[in-house]
């Protein structure tokens, strides 16, 4: 029993899997539909979050308080931009994913050096960045008239293998792929031991602005993989089609267990953290409440979670 106890301590996000359970048989039992296909329907919604959240997790692991705010402007101006190379062409979905790549990475590296060589906070660099995008979305917007998604990726987002969508196959492939990276090799060693402490990662040998260069990289690369992904799945690009993404990306990584403080970050967590926020979306879409309620209740969960952690340390002490 006190084995299961310190479990759950150590790994906050089994709450959050609890809660999406409850929340999944709430809804199915209400509507009278409850059954394997609303709870897949419900998680392909959120693999989407769960791509940019993988790239939050990495920023926030990094520690002093970093939070990429320009995920929104990475993602609606590579909606934009993939929108318009691809146009419809299955031929052209190669180089519209070399190009956003390219242009992402770059987005990243300039992020990096901005927190690393000019000192500015990561969350002032990053917002800075994101009004930079997003003027640059509104500039293309003017010209813009692409409606047409090519059949490749509308077959890759309605594909399913065993009743269970791509994109979900997708996030859970990327989900391993991060574990391994986080717990496996010298980077995510490296990022876990920035988080914690710069200074004693530097003395320790970590080239601490190697790996916070990669991380922002990695960041602006997914969430512009998930700016192509999500415009096919809508069918075009938006102005502010992003603008929701950078308070559910930070929710889901925090109810996930990974710390905002820095030094630990948890893909299973963030994972479960997606779902959860997706359910919930969900749920207060059913009994009618406005978007407006669905951001209070986001923000009103970021709360909980950090006080739940607080409490935690204080009574571990």
């Amino acid at each position: 029993m006190n084995k299961a106890l310190s479990y759950i301590k150590e790994n906050t996000w089994i709450w959050a899997l609890i809660g999406s359970t409850i929340l999944w048989l709430a809804m199915g039992i209400s509507s009278g539909q409850l059954g394997f296909s609303s709870l897949i329907s419900n998680a392909n919604t959120a693999a989407f979050l769960a791509i940019m959240a993988f790239g939050q997790m990495l920023v926030v692991t990094s520690g002093r308080g970093a939070i990429d705010l320009s995920i929104p402007g990475v993602l609606t101006l590579m909606a934009f931009i993939s929108m318009s190379i691809i146009n419809g062409k299955n031929s052209m979905i190669v180089p519209a994913f070399i190009a956003v790549i390219a242009i992402c990475a770059a987005i990243g590296f300039i992020n990096s050096l901005m927190v690393i060589y000019l000192q500015i906070p990561a969350i002032i660099a990053t917002m800075a960045m994101n009004y930079i995008l997003t003027t640059a979305a509104l500039l293309i917007n003017k010209h813009f008239s692409i409606f047409t998604v090519a059949p490749v990726l509308k077959a890759f987002l309605k594909g399913k293998i065993f009743g269970i969508y791509f994109s979900i196959i997708l996030v859970i492939l990327l989900g391993v792929f991060f574990w391994f990276l986080l717990r496996k090799t010298s980077y995510g060693k490296s990022l876990l031991a920035l988080g914690q402490n710069k200074n004693a990662a530097s003395l320790a040998g970590v080239k601490t602005a190697r790996v916070e260069m990669v991380t922002y990289i990695l960041c602006s690369v997914l969430t512009g993989i998930a700016g192509i992904l999500v415009s096919a799945r809508v069918g075009s690009a938006v102005l502010g089609m992003g603008d929701t993404y950078t308070m559910d990306t930070v929710a889901s990584i925090v109810i996930g267990g990974t710390l905002i403080s820095g030094g630990r970050a948890n893909v299973p967590g963030t994972l479960v953290g997606c779902l959860f926020l997706g359910l919930i979306s969900a749920a207060m879409q059913v009994i009618g409440c406005s978007v407006g309620a669905q951001n209070i209740a986001k923000g009103a969960l970021i709360i909980l979670v950090l006080m739940l952690g607080t409490f935690q340390k204080k009574s571990a002490k």
